[in-house]
């Protein structure tokens, strides 16, 4: 098997999901630590300007997204159960709720108590987000990022009241992963005050330490280098799978289509090589790097034809 390699950088909350992922799954891993704002000249031209963090790379397939990130995962790992049987689909609903609830706002949340944030990230993060992230414009914002995560922390505690140690039973989930990350980045970043406001209370407390305590698994140091060597001595996939709703919506196999998030972020453009009820294939091209695959998940990604392919 091909090399697996996590693309991220240490203080990235979507990145802490996966690392937990792997460790979780007893999968060995390669850490590429990528920087934290662009130009990023090395893994640009791997994944077509793909912006968001963190990439799982196996060879010269490139996984976008930690909702499909998570699925490989499971498939790379023994140990655990990211997606415990007979409840695969509640795991996977109940991170894209607090995900697209809490995030955000918790983000915003914690970098309004940062002062000293590189004006680069400012830049480079505000047509991302379209947000201005200066802590200087979020810090008066407190009050409405702060109710906006504790009603849902609320919650999360109400799915915790019973004893439980983690959200689906006795064993941590996906769910559990997709709703500590971003109270991990709070607690870590957004200094006493941050953390004495949030309403972690006596039920999510010992939860979080559960969680934590999972740790990030066997890894090694990998730099960005050996990443495209490893990705150069592979060949991509040719995936066969096909499901006809894509013609439905005007697409079909070898079309030149844009992939975007549906959130933030940039499209990414490719050929078209498959699509799944979970996932879409694209074909990208590089000089430095040649072919390579990038997938992504179904839900939060729109896919469309490119009206002008690109050459």
């Amino acid at each position: 098997m091909s090399q697996i390699i996590l693309h991220h950088y240490p203080l990235s909350p979507y990145s802490e999901k996966v690392r937990l992922a792997l460790g979780l799954k007893g999968v060995s891993w390669n850490s590429v630590e990528i920087p934290v704002w662009t130009p990023r000249p090395k893994l640009t031209p791997m994944t077509g300007g793909y912006r968001k963090t963190p990439i799982l790379q196996v060879g010269a397939e490139f996984y976008c997204d930690t909702l499909l990130i998570l699925r490989v995962v499971e498939r790379l790992g023994r140990s655990g159960s990211l997606y415990p049987k007979g409840q695969e689909a509640l795991a996977k609903a109940f991170g894209w709720w607090i995900e697209k609830g809490s995030f955000f706002n918790a983000v915003c949340l914690t970098i309004g108590n940062m002062p000293g944030l590189p004006q680069e990230l400012i830049d480079e993060r505000r047509p991302l987000f379209r947000v201005n992230i200066d802590p200087k414009e979020l810090a008066p914002k407190r009050a409405l990022y702060l109710q906006r995560v504790d009603a849902h922390l609320a919650w999360l505690a109400e799915a915790l009241a019973d004893g439980r140690r983690f959200i689906l039973g006795s064993e941590p989930s996906a769910a559990d992963l997709s709703t500590f990350h971003p109270i991990w980045f709070a607690r870590q970043n957004g200094g006493t005050e941050v953390n004495e406001l949030i309403a972690f209370g006596s039920v999510i407390n010992p939860w979080y330490k559960r969680v934590a305590e999972i740790g990030h698994g066997k890894f090694s140091a990998m730099t960005e280098d050996q990443a495209i060597e490893a990705a150069m001595a592979s060949e991509p996939s040719e995936p066969e799978e096909w499901w006809p709703e894509a013609q439905h919506i005007g697409l079909k196999r070898g079309d030149q289509v844009s992939v975007t998030p549906d959130d933030y972020g940039n499209p990414v453009h490719g050929k078209l090589l498959s699509w799944t009820a979970d996932e879409v294939v694209i074909r990208h091209e590089d000089s430095s790097v040649g072919k390579v695959n990038l997938h992504f998940p179904r839900v939060g990604f729109d896919t469309a034809r490119d009206e002008k392919p690109r050459v």
